[in-house]
């Protein structure tokens, strides 16, 4: 039964590039291996093929007979353009990095929660799709980019991943990832009077944590409180909303991206969670105190 979900599901995600389901813990561990993080990118791109063209004028040549003593700045001429061609598929393509290394954020959380998962259900949708499209994009402003001179900026922002989680105890848990990239196109005028254009990527992560806890089994540090913890990590941003019965602990923090992506999911390997790291930061600066309720708290402490 559940190598049919899996391979229904690993179909429907690998031609959308995206899933929106509620699942056992297990079933979810098992997707985000087989479909999600194990999968390694094609090792061919279409504008490999612009490659071609030195070669295939060279043939050409060879083959026609034709332009033989132009044969030097022909074959130069076709490098250039080979590159040309190649430059403007790498910077205009639509970018789809996905970061592979947030998903095993993902699946190392849902290891050291789902002992503690109601009925053992997780809700989970992710987004592996393209980044860099229309609808996906967010005005400068918003990220606080003012205008410079031969400057254009183009923002993408994307949810890659959400998860819900309902505790035993009755609490509500809520992750979630979202990635923003940002293409830098700089045009300079040399005094030659060539124009040159470059262009660069920035990437950030983003990720937060929610909790929704019953003020009857938590303690929660007020907000005004909050804002003079001594200690306070400024790793992590947290803000605390209430009501009558519940209060509402929202954490949160960013990643840029390492240069040494294998550095990276090596030690994602090993070291908890960013979200296990977020709930211990609640815990030990004792933004939040169980009143015994909850068993997850307990080995966090």
């Amino acid at each position: 039964m559940i190598k049919k979900a899996l391979l229904m599901d690993g179909k429907q995600f690998a031609k959308n590039k995206q899933i929106r389901a509620k699942r056992p813990s297990e079933y979810w561990l098992l997707f985000l291996k087989h479909h999600v993080i194990s999968v390694k990118e094609s090792w061919f791109h279409f504008y490999y093929l612009v490659l071609l063209i030195p070669v295939i004028i060279f043939l050409f040549i060879i083959f026609t007979e034709i332009g033989l003593q132009y044969i030097v700045p022909i074959i130069i001429g076709s490098f250039v353009l080979s590159l040309s061609v190649f430059s403007y598929f790498n910077i205009y393509r639509n970018n789809a990095y996905v970061p592979v290394s947030a998903y095993n954020e993902l699946a190392k959380f849902i290891i050291s929660i789902k002992g503690d998962v109601y009925r053992n259900l997780i809700g989970l949708r992710i987004n592996a799709g393209v980044i860099e499209s229309k609808k996906n994009a967010i005005y400068p402003k918003r990220l606080g980019l003012k205008y410079i001179n031969g400057v254009k900026y183009k923002p993408f922002e994307i949810e890659r991943f959400k998860a819900n989680f309902t505790l035993k105890d009755g609490s509500v848990c809520v992750v979630s990832m979202h990635q923003i990239v940002l293409r830098v196109i700089t045009t300079k005028r040399r005094s030659s009077g060539k124009t040159k254009t470059k262009m660069k990527r920035k990437h950030k992560f983003f990720y937060q944590l929610t909790l929704k806890l019953k003020k009857s089994d938590y303690k929660i540090i007020s907000p005004n409180a909050l804002l003079h913890l001594p200690g306070n990590d400024k790793l992590f941003e947290v803000v605390i909303k209430n009501d009558e019965d519940f209060c509402w602990v929202k954490i949160k923090t960013k990643k840029k991206l390492y240069k040494a992506e294998s550095q990276m999911k090596y030690l994602s390997k090993i070291d908890d969670s960013i979200f296990t790291q977020m709930m211990k930061h609640l815990i030990n600066n004792k933004i939040i105190e169980n009143r015994g309720a909850s068993q997850f708290i307990k080995k966090l402490n």
